[in-house]
């Protein structure tokens, strides 16, 4: 079986030609067992596809084309939106499993007059029919993606818009934030700088003050220095004075 699915690739062409087939042959599915293997194994001879995929594969690929469209129809019915524009076999597959909506109701199948003695077997005209039916299927599928893909440029576009406005945006902060920690650093720098002009200032200053006052000590000091010599020796020029006058008066008294 791996093998198998390996070698046989489902184009769009077979998948539509079993669903048709499918349909068409529902009277071969009695649900007696191994009835379902044995239809298979007919739409395996009948497509001549004999050594390129088993039955059981082609009842595998039934069941998940079954499966994936009760998963789409569930959610459309929760979600409330259309399942047909996520999976191009929803409306095709709804036609064919709902018996309400067949798939010959979905479109008017176009049918072309030919006299009666070539007409085809019934089952062939169905088929026909069936085929007509999902090519106009296909063809507003295609359309449909056409115009999805052409939203999702035009909100690709759009979103390249914002995000280019955005980061237009980002770079006019970032310049702005940018001029403005420039002037504040520019304000810090001229604040630094006047505070040192004015510590330097307050310190020539202060040593000016210091000068000043060491020369006006010194000055004091020499000054109080003279005074002090100068009364010494006044002290000591009255002391000779009077030691003078009282040798003197002792002279003259003997």
């Amino acid at each position: 079986m791996g093998s198998e699915e390996m070698i046989f690739k489902w184009t769009d062409a077979n998948t539509a030609d079993l669903i048709v087939w499918r349909v068409t042959n529902n009277s071969l599915f009695t649900g007696r067992r191994n009835a379902a293997i044995k239809a298979y194994e007919l739409y395996v001879k009948e497509k001549q596809l004999q050594g390129k995929v088993a039955p059981t594969w082609v009842r595998k690929k039934w069941e998940n084309l079954k499966q994936k469209y009760k998963d789409l129809k569930s959610l459309r019915t929760a979600d409330g939106e259309s399942a047909s524009a996520t999976w191009k076999w929803y409306s095709v597959m709804d036609g064919a499993l709902n018996s309400e909506n067949p798939i010959t109701h979905i479109i008017t199948p176009v049918r072309v007059t030919i006299p009666a003695p070539d007409a085809p077997p019934t089952k062939q005209r169905k088929q026909a029919d069936w085929l007509t039916a999902l090519q106009e299927l296909e063809k507003r599928q295609e359309e449909r993606e056409r115009q999805a893909a052409e939203r999702e440029d035009e909100r690709d576009r759009r979103s390249t818009a914002r995000e280019d406005e955005r980061d237009r945006r980002a770079l006019e902060r970032e310049a702005e934030r940018d001029r403005r920690a420039a002037e504040r650093e520019e304000i810090r720098e001229r604040l630094v700088l006047e505070r040192e002009e004015r510590r330097e200032r307050e310190m020539f200053a202060r040593e000016e003050r210091w000068e000043k006052e060491m020369l006006a000590r010194e000055e004091r000091q020499e000054r109080d220095y003279r005074e002090r010599e100068e009364r010494r020796e006044r002290e000591a020029a009255a002391r000779e004075e009077r030691l003078f006058k009282v040798l003197e008066t002792f002279l003259a008294n003997k």
